[in-house]
């Protein structure tokens, strides 16, 4: 049996409904597929939707843990067999686990649903450089950003960054926290706040490193910083899946999918 859940590709939301579309970066409208019929009424099925008009536009990859190691989720039948790709750039791994080298990078398997934990969505925010635009100027030079963070506690502007248990438009429940690239750092982001400050918790494994480019460790132990917006790459949510594990082991999701 396949899981459910599983999706991947493009999504907008669009008065509290995720739909299947296709959006180029930069684009003013988002398209849907030829013959879709779950288009959300009253636009024309022929026609494009601003992204104005869209609360988020994101694009979904799923990735699991297989025997102790990270994968994508390339494809998922019906059957409940998935088509894994190695996903830590360890081919020696990837041979020993009977991956088969498809290209010079990237290996592949394929396996049964139910033999992956750790399963999560990986939601990249597509509209993320238009409104970082529409709400931040770019950083003057020798200005040190100073916020990121209310009082200590994390900032919100117009709904970026999410953080915490969440259940979404369509009955998904994660654990979500918001991530991007600061300078090739792997973070966390904490919060934003409106002069473009971002509190950034270091995820990478180097603490040393961390510690001499500027992060200071704090007192739940782990390495902070506050930086610009504009300094931010690959802005995406983190989303672990609450309900995949209690699936696999033979649980009901706990709604009519």
């Amino acid at each position: 049996m396949s899981y459910p859940l599983y999706r991947h590709g493009t999504y907008a939301l669009i008065d509290g409904v995720s739909h299947r579309v296709s959006y180029s970066f930069g684009e003013n409208y988002v398209h849907f597929p030829d013959g879709a019929s779950e288009k959300p009424t009253p636009y024309p099925r022929s026609e494009p939707i601003p992204v104005d008009m869209c609360e988020r536009v994101f694009s979904v990859q799923v990735y699991a843990s297989y025997r102790g190691h990270g994968v994508l989720i390339d494809e998922l039948d019906e059957s409940g067999k998935a088509r894994l790709m190695e996903a830590e750039w360890d081919g020696e791994w990837a041979t020993v686990n009977g991956f088969v080298q498809e290209n010079a990078y990237e290996y592949y398997k394929t396996a049964d649903i139910h033999e992956l934990t750790g399963y999560y969505e990986k939601q990249t925010d597509l509209l993320f450089t238009r409104w970082r635009e529409a709400h931040f100027s770019r950083p003057l030079e020798g200005l040190t950003p100073t916020g990121g963070w209310a009082n200590g506690d994390p900032a919100v502007i117009s709904g970026r960054p999410r953080t915490g248990i969440v259940k979404d438009e369509d009955g998904r429940l994660a654990e979500v926290t918001t991530r991007a690239e600061y300078f090739g750092y792997p973070c966390e982001i904490a919060g934003i706040t409106a002069d473009g400050s971002v509190g950034l918790y270091y995820l990478g494994p180097d603490e040393a490193q961390a510690e001499a480019d500027g992060f200071q460790q704090v007192y739940d132990g782990r390495w902070a910083k506050t930086a610009h917006i504009y300094d931010l790459a690959r802005y995406h949510e983190h989303h672990v899946d609450q309900l995949f594990d209690s699936w696999r082991t033979g649980s009901e999701l706990p709604y009519d999918k």
